[in-house]
């Protein structure tokens, strides 16, 4: 079958989206319609990059662009009318304020609030948008969706997970179309709403200037704008990118704006609020694509001078302590053969005085887990105006906490096994209906499978449960996954050559990780070229998405259905004789003292 829509390379995505920033697309595709669109993703390689944009309202393209190809709905997926039996139908490229404008003309009430959201239905459906009140999924029948193979579906709204603007959609399957159940009424007092509305909307948001809507969601009994503006922040610029003084929930592009300057904004209010209000505020806006590349020092272009005195600050009081102590001793002594002034630091007790007393211009972080790798000493380190190794705070915050990354990740539409949160033994048999077993039971801010174990009954649930729950934190039950586990190290936003693990114990344990002589590690992985980099760029995503920084080692699976699974990132990982980093990193012909060297280096940025 011929294509009749256009495709289009290295298109540049700023006049795709509704903040008018965005970098280079490699390729954008504008189907002429479904057909055209079914016959396009046929012809396509099946592990091409694939990203659907609509009006571009709710996202963030950043200043690199995106790799792979972008597919753009909007007014292409066009076609609105009316079913037979008085539903409503309409495609994913339909602007949600020509439905709200199309139900009222037809005496249909239910559908006035989609003339508040500046999306497309196809956005819409993703992220369950709503305003005023209402949300999308509230008046969805039926949805129609398209998977890598081209092949169409008819999927009921009880197939997905739908919550406070998220929506978990299947793996590789994407929105075409809904139809959406409405009620009979007025059509003249559907219309003055509507006009209620708008007006409502002009008078209280900056609908003139370029925007993506709003930005963060709401807390749970709150306003972001409220919280927002009570940090003192309405009005408040960071180079072209500012703080709506209309409504302090939208950012603005003051005509100058880069992606950059709005990502640093969005940062910057999130920890200002944070820091005065002690609430997390969760972005609605999907943040995608490569920043411009920036050039990282490397072991060659900054002198061993330059580094100046060097604190390996190690050991910690976490369950991870005696890793940390290995890691720190190897990497010290890494350091000081390459004649870098450095000292190693037990952060065990009296952390805060021990860290003030330092006397040092940079700090190599190797504490794993709590204290080291949860943001606590990442803000230690701000404040006190020394640079670190790794992450910043709010990556480092974040990825400590399994349960928060993978909501991250299913936000962003990455794979990630089904979990169920344990909060008491009552939660126990309502889990085993939900995700059956066997299941892997976690503390959710834990490391080094240390409280991990493997359920395949009701009563190891409860044993699994009772283990994990010591270490007083979050506890879930993970899906167990059949298949083949892998890591991929990240350097300097880089991905390393992938590791295949295999243990004859349940799972890669902490025994596995660290004692055992039975573990095998595949490095080449075994995995086919297309496969590697697939894998690599899913992690490099991973790592993205939450913000992680100069170093980390994503974990990921390849399940029995070839599916992609992403289970965890570590942005402080091992460096003893037994991890995976310095293993990979070899394989890239990087040695010990060269990867420490770089490591470091990521304190320079």
């Amino acid at each position: 079958m011929s294509l009749t829509g256009q495709l289009l390379v290295n298109e540049k995505l700023a006049k795709y989206t509704s903040w008018r920033i965005g970098g280079p697309a490699d390729c954008l595709y504008l189907p002429e319609n479904k057909v055209d669109l079914i016959a396009f993703i046929q012809h396509l390689p099946h592990d091409e990059p694939l990203f659907w944009l609509g009006l571009g309202s709710n996202v963030l393209i950043r200043d690199g662009g995106l790799r792979g190809t972008v597919i753009n709905t909007k007014n292409r997926l066009r076609t609105l009318r009316l079913t037979d039996d008085g539903k409503v139908f309409a495609e994913a490229g339909v602007p949600c304020a020509h439905i709200a404008k199309f139900c009222s003309e037809h005496g249909l009430i239910g559908a006035e609030f989609f003339a508040g959201i500046p999306g497309t239905l196809g956005g819409a459906l993703k992220m369950n948008a709503g305003a005023f009140g209402c949300e999308t999924w509230q008046i969805v029948e039926n949805v129609e969706t398209i998977n890598r193979s081209g092949d169409v579906s008819i999927r009921m709204p009880e197939e997905f997970t739908i919550n406070y603007r998220s929506v978990n959609t299947l793996h590789n399957e994407w929105f075409l179309s809904a139809q959406l159940s409405l009620t009979l009424g007025d059509s003249l007092a559907s219309q003055q709403k509507i006009k209620q509305l708008l007006e409502q909307r002009s008078k209280t948001q900056p609908t003139n200037q370029p925007s993506c809507g709003s930005v963060f969601k709401n807390p749970e009994g709150d306003f972001a704008a409220r919280l927002i503006e009570q940090s003192g922040l309405k009005g408040y610029c960071l180079g072209g990118a500012c703080v709506s003084p209309k409504h302090a929930n939208f950012i603005i592009n003051m005509g100058s704006a880069t992606a950059q300057d709005i990502e640093d904004l969005i940062t910057y209010i999130q920890t200002t609020v944070q820091q005065q209000h002690g609430i997390s505020l969760h972005t609605e806006v999907y943040m995608v694509g490569d920043s411009v590349p920036q050039a990282h020092p490397t072991t060659t272009s900054i002198s061993t001078s330059e580094f100046g005195r060097v604190a390996v600050v190690m050991g910690g009081s976490a369950a991870e302590r005696e890793i940390s102590l290995r890691s720190g001793q190897a990497v010290y002594q890494a350091l000081k053969e390459q004649g870098i002034q450095v000292e190693a630091i037990d952060l065990h007790d009296q952390p805060i005085e021990t860290l003030r007393s330092l006397k040092a211009d940079r700090v190599f972080n190797i504490i794993h887990g709590r204290g080291g790798e949860d943001g606590v000493l990442q803000s230690i380190l701000e404040v006190m105006k020394l640079p670190y190794t790794g992450s910043g705070v709010l990556a480092s915050a974040l990825t400590m906490d399994k349960l928060k990354t993978k909501l991250c990740w299913q936000g962003a539409g990455l794979p990630t096994p089904k979990w169920f949160l344990l909060k008491t033994t009552d939660d126990l048999h309502q889990c085993a209906e939900s995700l059956g077993f066997p299941v892997i039971v976690k503390p959710a801010q834990e490391g080094s499978s240390i409280g991990m174990s493997k359920a395949n009954t009701a009563d190891e649930l409860a044993q699994a449960f009772i283990l994990a729950k010591q270490f007083n934190c979050d506890v879930y039950a993970e899906q167990w996954v059949y298949g083949k586990e892998y890591t991929v190290a990240l350097l300097q936003e880089e991905a390393l050559p992938v590791i295949r693990l295999e243990t004859p114990r349940a799972f890669y344990d902490y025994e596995a990780k660290y004692q055992a002589t039975t573990t095998q590690y595949h490095c080449p992985s075994g995995l086919d070229e297309h496969t590697e980099s697939a894998l690599k760029a899913l992690a490099k995503t991973a790592a993205e998405v939450v913000g992680v920084k100069g170093w980390g080692r994503v974990d990921v699976f390849i399940d029995d259905h070839q599916q992609y699974q992403l289970i965890e990132i570590n942005t402080v990982p091992g460096m003893t004789d037994h991890s995976l980093v310095p293993m990979a990193a070899a394989q890239a012909g990087i040695d010990f003292a060269s990867l420490v060297r770089r490591i470091l280096a990521t304190s320079m940025t």
